[in-house]
């Protein structure tokens, strides 16, 4: 009985200490914050801290929940974990993300940064040592004046409160555009190394935007070309879309004016793809293979400016997905008219297709991102300049190779219509113009003038004996051994199936003139190996030896050639002499 007894007190003070350490145990969980996730200990300088263990979220319906009211129903609210990559559509509502951390090392200031530009709003709560709230908002719809630390994307500040464990709630307003960046933990060191990165690399892109640019405007008024003048604009604008995109416009172009930063991010990039259609079109002219295919191309281009401005008037979730819609659809058609024009036998659209390739490749990722498929990302925010980067000099080639190909076009058309194209020599036409303002500058300086009219006359026989093939090549050899006679203010010409000319300008009289005629002569007779049987070149030659040039009327040129072609011919009839003078 006793030891009944003993053992039923010894069963009662047992029972009693456990319910005691339960209750101490409930006290001290009720004293202290429960950590629903894990918490994050802020302790060295190791790099960027990924907070996805830390955070959790909850997307408030209506918008409205005050962080007072979160935070007392902490418990009841449908926070979950974070998954990376998660978007979420918030429109109208609030996304609440909150995490629990604490400071450890005194020397270092943490700062949490969210590393995506556009963001509508950012704002941070947390409470102090006292209980007192610390309020931190940043983002496109406030002023830069107003961020805690001015930047392209939001930087907030942690508590520097050591060892004291802080909860922090976030409160996150985002349109249109699905929201699936995650913040992370850096210091202040990685923030300003960051930065100093940031500028390094956009300071580079759009210095390169802006020298290839200005080189475009230059080439475009230099040359008069359309092509280098359209894509002058499409680089202009697509760099301005990329200073919208980054938040480089919103934190230098108009800081204090918040309201530019959502339509700078519709109209820019609306405005540079109605650039790159016009420019595609001003390049590869559609208008040659389809005329439907060109006015389709035209109404696009005035469509997608006049949906950003009623965009920028009325936004709506609706108008932004046209926007993305008809982004998609500008880019379908730049490939159809490149690749129409690549089967169509362009040279130049190989060019127009290697440089776009970059850009329509590096568009799908923000596409993707904004239809939701893709989380934010580096490549998200940056593809675009990327592939810009890329872009640009391959155009700008492509279009220096078609300027050049074109103005040699241009240079050959005109240049044949002033020189002979067996020979090389210039034309009759040339030749009367010299020979008219030879003339005019032999009367104003009383300085005397020649004229040659240099017959092959053994051209017949040649090719009568050879070919045309050779008769061909002995004209050619004596354009080269008439003009290696010559001097280099002297102009030579072709003035016929057989016939050469020869203007002889400057002080001279009519014994160096007959030297030049008889150098000539001699040139010829040397054998040539061009020439079967090593031929010679018989020359026969007429000089007209103006001594007076004041006696002679304006439109002398063309008789004083008439005139030594006929003495020529007069010489191919039976005459001995190789070489005749006559005075004009």
């Amino acid at each position: 009985m006793a030891i009944i007894k003993k053992l039923t007190v010894g069963g009662v003070t047992a029972f009693a200490r456990a319910a005691l350490a339960l209750l101490c145990l409930q006290a001290a969980l009720l004293a202290s914050p429960a950590w629903a996730t894990e918490l994050l200990t802020l302790s060295n300088n190791s790099g960027p801290i990924t907070m996805t263990p830390a955070l959790e979220f909850w997307v408030d319906a209506t918008g409205q929940t005050s962080v007072e009211k979160v935070e007392a129903d902490a418990d009841s609210l449908p926070f979950a974990a974070v998954k990376p990559g998660q978007a979420h559509l918030i429109d109208d509502a609030a996304l609440w993300l909150r995490f629990d951390a604490v400071v450890q090392n005194p020397r270092i200031h943490w700062k949490l940064e969210l590393p995506m530009s556009g963001v509508d709003k950012i704002t941070m709560y947390y409470r102090d040592s006292l209980g007192r709230w610390v309020v931190q908002q940043a983002g496109d719809s406030l002023p830069i004046s107003a961020w805690p630390q001015p930047g392209r994307y939001p930087i907030l500040s942690l508590s520097h409160e050591l060892g004291q464990t802080a909860r922090y709630y976030l409160r996150v307003e985002h349109a249109r555009i699905p929201f699936s960046a995650l913040p992370r933990v850096v210091s202040d060191d990685q923030v300003t190394t960051a930065r100093q990165l940031d500028h390094l690399l956009l300071g580079a892109y759009f210095g390169l935007a802006a020298l290839v640019t200005l080189l475009a405007l230059i080439n475009a008024t230099a040359y008069k070309d359309w092509g280098f003048a359209t894509y002058a604009l499409y680089m202009a604008a697509f760099a301005g879309s990329q200073a919208a995109f980054t938040g480089v416009a919103g934190l230098y172009g108009w800081p204090e004016r918040p309201a530019l930063n959502n339509i700078s991010i519709v109209v820019l990039p609306l405005a540079a793809a109605a650039a790159a259609l016009w420019f595609v079109r001003t390049v590869t002219t559609p208008k040659r293979f389809s005329r439907a295919l060109d006015w389709f191309i035209v109404a696009l281009m005035g469509l997608l400016p006049i949906i950003a401005l009623v965009d920028a008037a009325f936004p709506t979730t609706e108008s932004f997905a046209l926007i993305n819609i008809l982004i998609s659809a500008g880019m379908v058609v730049l490939l159809m008219v490149v690749g129409v024009s690549l089967v169509e036998g362009d040279s130049h659209a190989r060019w127009i297709a290697l440089g776009f390739l970059p850009i329509i490749l590096a568009t799908l990722f923000p596409l993707l991102r904004n239809f939701g498929v893709l989380p934010s990302s580096f490549l998200t925010q940056n593809a675009l300049i990327l592939g810009s980067a890329i872009e640009a000099p391959i155009l700008f080639y492509g279009l220096l190779r078609r300027v050049t190909q074109r103005r040699e076009s241009t240079t050959r058309a005109t240049t044949l219509r002033t020189t002979d194209p067996l020979t090389g020599l210039g034309s009759t036409k040339l030749l009367l113009g010299k020979l008219r303002q030879a003339q005019s500058t032999a009367e104003r300086y009383q300085q005397p003038c020649a004229l040659m009219v240099i017959d092959l006359s053994n051209l017949a026989t040649l090719q009568q004996q050879h070919g045309r093939e050779t008769g061909d090549r002995a004209m050619v050899l004596a354009a080269a051994r008439i003009r290696a006679a010559t001097q280099p203010t002297d102009t030579v010409a072709r003035v016929g199936d057989s016939h050469f000319a020869l203007l002889m300008e400057g002080p001279m009289t009519s014994d160096g003139v007959n030297q030049v005629a008889t150098k000539i002569l001699a040139s010829g007779l040397r054998p040539s190996r061009e020439l079967p049987d090593a031929d010679p070149l018989l020359f026969h030659i007429a000089i007209g030896y103006m001594a007076e040039p004041a006696k002679l009327s304006p439109n002398h040129a063309q008789t004083s050639l008439d005139s030594l072609m006929k003495v020529i011919k007069d010489m191919n009839d039976g005459s001995r002499k190789a070489i005749r003078m006559v005075l004009l």
